[in-house]
């Protein structure tokens, strides 16, 4: 492209020319008095020097102004002086799309910059847009693009100007807009293809677009939010949208509130019955179906399946046909329940399930365990009364404890394989098909109807094992930690869980709403009953009974100080308290919702446990022991072995300290220990976070 050439009158802007009188003539001076006029003669001005004059006050202005011009892309770069900083690298994308299905419908803002280049001031993203386009292979770097080029004088001031005043197009207008295009011909893929989003993108706003046109205008009004209008869209009846917006209180027309009530009378697609079915099968007998297109993907929550009754009616063939093969087993009758509630099984009883005889090889075998079991077991109890101050005995210890659980493994093992029903107790009893809320079969095998009990106690003959029936005498597992050392562990991981709920009122309301669900729906099963709603007061003084040096952890301290703090602003009265509640705010009744909820938490145990709901709330709370619990000589090393403790030692640093300690007392050796683990955060494991499955969350794309 060639250059615009530069003068210095184009440099600065100024123009020979006449500044005296309107026509350009010098104003002619008086004659003195007496003096003789003198004719002056007029000079022409060439038009050479006219044409140029006009020529240089053009550009001028052009320049000022800013002059049309074409520039190939690839000699554009951004200015320095463009004011806009901050890029979203997200909408890129999206713009570079359209400019590339509409063209450039704004000239870019230029000003000289290098030889052969020019630096743009207004229109960055553009820029960057056309950029990606040639990145991507759409199109040529040569590619002339229109442009305004500025002086440089004026760069910051046309950048500013552009970039300001501006006002975003309001998403009713896009929805509308997208409408248009789709009744005009064009197809969702070729919409999106134009706009660079996705088609999923395109057929949300075209489904907030069909709502009923009272709607767009309460959403231009802003009198309705975006949550609002996409449970509305559930529908696209306006008769039904406008009757369950108009049905509901003002208070009362959320989101939720709306879904609810648009469909109250259909199925959900995450429900139990829809994932035992599955949606595709239910489609293939004709079934109907709405989807809400703004949820998440995958997890049926956004499936509504209109036909119940057919569900219910697709869900029992299913299950029947389930029940054939169970019955098949030779069980005396199969039943089958949609409900997948556990209160079903309280009309049944249950049969006892018994061993069969062993073969030869098999009772020699238990046999044996069981003899080497009584040996361990006079062993275990001979060590018991040697000088336990010894590393002798606590070696002793582990080792024995070590074979003993080994062994309870094999026995318990063995006495498993021997465990079955036997083919009269198959007769008088059944089996009852039933659907979790996962979706999946649930089946119960030796149930006892009513009416069959009778008959199944004179079969036992009056508590005999029966023929073929072997009772089981496997000793039990000595636990590797005594009761009261796990009482006391517990209940210090009780207090810290109540702290931690006191400061989360979040938790601490999903914790009681979760117990009250558990007590109403009592299909979800009682779990451990940690929270105790009825209310159980689970006190300081309750816990300092078991937990050592309890009022001075971190836990109790801040314990006793909420419960002062909440003692001093709850009215003395107690039949002033329901009014003073009902004037407090929703923060300050959450607040000692929390704090109550946190006071009825009870985990304290006196033996190991599995993964529990107290598990699931410390994992929701992030509470981690280490903060609230260390381990001290009077906290955990005085309650078990010198071996506990070295394992401990070796846990937390990595290294084997039997030999230092190999020439101690216990007491020395504890103190020791204790100087190791001092700062290292390890925990016991009855302290010890367990693994806790949750479910994944996708964000909505809207």
């Amino acid at each position: 492209m060639t250059a615009i050439a530069t003068t210095p009158a184009q440099t600065t802007g100024k123009v020979a020319r006449s500044t005296n009188g309107a026509h350009g003539h010098k104003a002619r001076p008086a004659a003195p008095s007496g003096a003789k006029a003198v004719k002056v003669t007029k000079t022409k001005v060439p038009k050479q020097a006219k044409a140029f004059a006009t020529a240089v006050e053009t550009t001028t202005r052009q320049v000022a102004e800013g002059r049309d011009l074409l520039v190939p892309l690839e000699q554009l770069v951004l200015s320095e002086a463009n004011v806009r900083r901050v890029f979203h690298a997200e909408g890129i994308e999206e713009l570079a799309a359209l400019i590339d299905s509409q063209g450039l419908l704004q000239r870019l803002a230029v000003v000289a910059h290098a030889e052969g280049s020019y630096a743009v001031v207004a229109g960055g993203r553009r820029l960057r847009a056309m950029q990606r386009l040639v990145a991507q292979g759409r199109w040529e770097a040569s590619r002339p693009v229109e442009c305004k080029l500025y002086d440089n004088e004026r760069a910051a001031e046309v950048s500013l100007a552009e970039n300001s005043g501006r006002e975003a197009m309001h998403p009713a207008d896009e929805m509308e807009a997208f409408r248009k295009l789709v009744e005009d011909g064009l197809t969702v893929a070729q919409v999106a293809g134009r706009f660079g989003v996705t088609p999923i993108t395109v057929e949300r706003r075209l489904k907030l677009a069909r709502l009923a046109p009272r709607f767009l205008a309460l959403y231009r009004a802003e009198e309705i939010d975006p949550d609002q209008l996409q449970a509305l869209a559930l529908t696209e009846d306006h008769a039904a949208q406008e009757a369950v917006w108009d049905g509901l209180p003002t208070y009362d027309r959320d989101a939720y509130s709306i879904r609810r009530a648009l469909t109250e009378e259909s199925c959900r697609g995450d429900s139990r019955l829809a994932r035992f079915v599955g949606i595709e099968a239910y489609e293939a007998r004709g079934g109907t179906v709405r989807r809400d297109l703004f949820a998440e993907e995958g997890d049926g929550s956004g499936v509504f399946l209109d036909d119940a009754v057919m569900l219910q009616v697709l869900a029992m063939e299913k299950l029947r046909a389930a029940g054939e093969d169970v019955r098949a087993e030779g069980w005396g009758w199969v039943d089958c329940l949609l409900d997948g509630d556990d209160l079903a099984l309280r009309s049944y009883g249950r049969e006892a399930k018994g061993e069969r005889e062993p073969t030869p090889e098999e009772a020699q075998s238990i046999a044996a365990m069981e003899a080497e079991r009584d040996e361990l077991d006079a062993a275990y109890e001979r060590n018991e009364h040697a000088d336990r101050d010894t590393e002798a005995y606590e070696a002793e210890e582990q080792r024995l404890m070590g074979l003993i659980d080994a062994l309870d493994e094999r026995i318990d093992a063995a006495h498993d394989a021997l465990a079955q029903w036997t083919p009269a107790q198959m007769a008088r009893s059944g089996a009852l098909l039933r659907i979790d809320h996962g979706g999946q079969i649930t089946v119960d095998r030796g149930l006892i109807r009513a009416e069959d009990r009778t008959a199944a106690n004179e079969g036992q003959g009056g508590g005999d094992s029966g023929p073929g029936l072997v009772p089981s005498d496997a000793p039990k597992k000595r636990p590797a930690i005594s009761e009261k050392l796990m009482r006391d562990l517990t209940a210090h991981r009780t207090g810290a869980i109540q702290a931690a709920l006191v400061q989360n009122p979040h938790v601490a309301l999903v914790t009681l709403v979760h117990r009250l669900a558990e007590t109403v729906f009592s299909h979800y099963g009682c779990g451990n009953d940690v929270v105790k709603v009825h209310l159980t007061m689970t006190s300081d003084y309750a816990l300092a009974q078991d937990a050592t040096d309890y009022e001075s952890s971190p836990a109790g301290a801040l314990l006793d100080r909420a419960t002062t703090e909440w003692g001093d602003r709850l009215p003395g009265n107690p039949e002033a308290l329901f009014g003073w509640l009902l004037a407090q705010d929703r923060d300050t009744l959450l607040d000692l919702l929390a704090f109550c909820t946190a006071r009825s938490f009870n985990a304290v145990a006196g033996r190991e446990r599995g993964a529990d709901q107290s598990d699931a709330i410390t994992e929701a709370l992030g509470v981690d022991m280490a903060d609230w619990w260390v381990p001290t000589a009077a906290s955990y090393l005085g309650a078990v072995s010198k071996a506990k403790a070295l394992e401990a030692v070796k846990e937390a640093t990595g290294v084997d300290d039997t030999a230092a300690v190999a020439g101690m007392k216990k007491d020395e050796a504890i103190q020791h220990c204790a100087a190791k683990l001092e700062g290292s955060r390890w925990l016991p494991a009855p302290l010890r976070r367990l693994p806790v499955s949750a479910p994944a969350s996708e964000a909505d794309e809207s």
